[in-house]
């Protein structure tokens, strides 16, 4: 990976280029909430948008079709940006929503019931244990266990692995991870990246150039589905093993490619 600044000149030519493209719109931009425009934080809800970041997608969103792609389910990520313009796609795009466009994955809908249920026992299981988070998001649902003492978690991941195989057994959901958080999903043949294209697609622009930022687990589905049709960047201090082509440092780092997106148009 490259660090994108250090690549602008290279960068800027394919946006302009794209730019000059007759049908509009021809770029899409697309992000990863936690990590890439908030830091990662101790509990879900301290993620709070600053204003100017917000009035930053508030500018791009006028400029390029612009998307919020989330682990967190479509109502809480809506209310966190709070930005009417732009596109959500929530429960890692099992919802999505937006200026004319909708999709609920039916077979998603279906896992409810269950979700709800092995939510409900884990709850039972860790409610003895000091920063064990659950979260039931209705079409998926997140164990963060960040405030969780290192002397706990053998016994949380034990609990959660015996609670869930059952049904992993079933196939009734499947299990990713990501930063301090063990996802829970419909066993759906479903991620980020199938959303990405599936929003390029709702918008008539999937033979353009999107641009994706996101910085954990579940966006190098993303990373891979628009690995030659778009830019690419992980949002990590350091370099790592990705499916990203260039990387950012952080969310200031963020902010600033926003800004030169927006200087562009």
């Amino acid at each position: 990976m490259e660090y994108l600044f250090d690549c602008w000149a290279s960068i800027e030519y394919t946006l302009g280029r794209w730019k000059r493209v007759g049908v509009l719109p021809k770029i899409l931009l697309l992000m990863d909430y936690d990590g890439t425009l908030t830091p990662i934080v101790d509990r879900p809800e301290l993620a709070v948008l600053s204003d100017d970041v917000r009035d930053v997608l508030k500018q791009t969103s006028k400029r390029y079709p612009t998307a919020i792609i989330s682990g967190r389910s479509l109502k809480d990520i809506k209310n966190m940006v709070k930005v009417k313009e732009i596109y959500y796609a929530g429960n890692h795009g099992f919802e999505i929503s937006g200026p004319e466009i909708e999709l609920i994955k039916d077979e998603a809908k279906l896992a409810k019931p269950v979700i709800l249920k092995i939510c409900n026992e884990l709850q039972e299981k860790l409610s003895h244990m000091n920063g064990a988070i659950v979260e039931n998001k209705g079409l998926t649902a997140s164990v963060h266990y960040r405030l969780v003492s290192k002397n706990d978690f053998p016994e949380l991941k034990k609990v959660f692995e015996e609670l869930t195989k059952p049904y992993l057994e079933r196939g009734d959901i499947k299990i990713t991870s990501g930063k301090k958080v063990f996802e829970i999903r419909p066993n759906v043949d479903w991620d980020k990246g199938r959303a990405v294209l599936w929003i390029m697609n709702a918008l008539n622009i999937k033979d353009g150039l999107a641009i994706y930022m996101g910085d954990d687990k579940t966006d190098e589905d993303a990373f891979l589905a628009l690995k030659n049709k778009g830019i690419t960047i992980l949002i990590s201090e350091r370099t790592k093993k990705s499916n990203a082509k260039y990387f950012l440092r952080d969310v200031s780092d963020v902010k600033a490619f926003l800004g030169r997106l927006i200087s562009l148009s």
